[in-house]
């Protein structure tokens, strides 16, 4: 049953309009107390209170580029704890083929958090 069932959800349909996107700002950022490639960040969505957003961005951009950064943020993921703390979202990145390069989706000029 279980073969049955996974066949199933891989031959949906992509629907990326399921995705809910949004413009965010990095309203604080910190090392991970416990990972040398993670950042915790405070991002502000829209939404009554920021969102905590862990992410592996530490060896790829510096913390000063990505505080008060407009963002592009990946709001409907389940929760997840990561090294003990829970990652409410997910930034959009790019990498190149061998991923020695990471950087953060541009967000259009004039964007407002939870756009």
């Amino acid at each position: 049953k279980q073969w049955y069932q996974r066949r199933v959800r891989a031959e949906r349909p992509v629907d990326i309009s399921r995705i809910d996107i949004r413009v965010g700002k990095i309203v604080n950022i910190e090392p991970h107390p416990d990972a040398d490639s993670l950042y915790v960040e405070k991002i502000d969505v829209g939404e009554a209170e920021p969102r905590t957003v862990i992410s592996g961005l530490r060896k790829f951009v510096p913390q000063d580029k990505l505080d008060g950064a407009l963002v592009a943020v990946v709001c409907n993921l389940k929760p997840a704890n990561m090294r003990g703390i829970k990652s409410q979202g997910m930034l959009l990145c790019a990498s190149d083929k061998d991923h020695t390069t990471v950087e953060v989706l541009i967000v259009p000029e004039g964007s407002k958090p939870g756009e």
